[in-house]
């Protein structure tokens, strides 16, 4: 494990700053990537841990932003969340309305923003088209499923464990299938008619993300955003044999991409959901205070595991 803690002291905060003390923030598989030293030529060194956050407004650089003083915040685009204070541009801040829970907007960025973006910006998907997912019963996945209910296109959650089938039904997933006992393309064929899907998203990688590829139409497109299996799908084969869009998401280039008032808009979207209840997101069952991060890293990579786990800082 590639991680260590280390002390600084915050003594002074540029006039465009703002001084955030951390109250919670989860542990996501993009988190872990740097901690188990994956990718390491990609990642400059040293780098603060954490993604995505929540915290409160405790100073400010200038008296013009004193009214963000008690704020609560999601500090995110700079530096990472994984520490008590987090300062950062009090212009990027993203205000979180007092109607939420701090729990819940501690997990709105990384993968509200991403199901959102992929179903309304990279994907065209119609009433009636079909969206294919893998690890169903994630908490993306299931974020999926909610998405289909709000935008009305048809949703096909894949799972590896039949205890997953109703809860997944119950939430709005259209049609439910078990790789443990179903072959995922005939399932998927039989679903549409021999048509393939519009579009499928793979969060597992390996034959398991290249068998989604295949389900999809000629035209259609193909979007990787996790590895849960820790292999990648078979680019070349898709390349070689299907028509289709094949490419990784990745949220990271959208967001040093995108304008401040997409980047609020976004988030207002998605605030704005889950104050109508459309979109509901699950309290932490997995919560270890900062003191023990060690031991939440170790929680977190454990496969036996199916909750996520968050950090405290309170």
């Amino acid at each position: 494990m590639v991680i260590q803690e280390t002390n600084r002291r915050i003594s002074h905060l540029e006039e465009d700053e703002a001084l955030i003390e951390m109250m919670m923030a989860p542990i996501n598989p993009s988190d872990l990537i740097p901690v188990t030293g994956a990718y390491a030529h990609r990642i400059p060194l040293p780098s603060t841990v954490g993604y995505e956050g929540v915290g409160v407004v405790k100073k400010v650089g200038k008296a013009e932003n004193q009214s963000l003083i008690g704020k609560m915040v999601l500090p995110l685009r700079e530096e990472g969340t994984w520490q008590e204070g987090v300062v950062m541009k009090a212009n990027q801040l993203i205000i979180v309305p007092e109607t939420i829970d701090y729990k819940i907007a501690c997990q709105t960025y990384i993968n509200p923003i991403t199901a959102w973006l992929l179903c309304t910006r990279v994907f065209t998907l119609k009433k009636q088209d079909f969206l294919l997912v893998n690890a169903g019963n994630s908490s993306i996945g299931k974020i999926f499923i909610q998405l289909a209910n709000i935008l009305g296109f048809k949703m096909i959650s894949v799972v590896r464990n039949e205890q997953y089938r109703e809860p997944l039904k119950k939430l709005g997933a259209d049609y439910v299938i078990n790789s443990g006992i179903e072959n995922v393309f005939d399932a998927v064929m039989a679903i549409t008619k021999g048509k393939g899907v519009q579009a499928a998203i793979d969060m597992i990688g390996n034959s398991a993300g290249t068998t989604l590829a295949r389900c999809v139409r000629n035209g259609g497109d193909f979007r990787t955003i996790g590895l849960l299996s820790g292999r990648q799908v078979d680019f070349q084969y898709i390349a070689n044999h299907l028509t289709i869009t094949a490419k990784m998401f990745h949220l990271r280039h959208w967001s040093e991409n995108c304008s401040l008032e997409e980047w609020q808009k976004q988030f207002e979207t998605i605030f704005h959901l889950i104050d109508k209840r459309e979109l509901q997101l699950t309290f932490p069952q997995i919560v270890y205070p900062f003191s023990q991060y060690k031991q939440a890293i170790q929680k977190a990579l454990d496969p036996t595991v199916k909750d996520k786990v968050y950090l405290s800082f309170n």
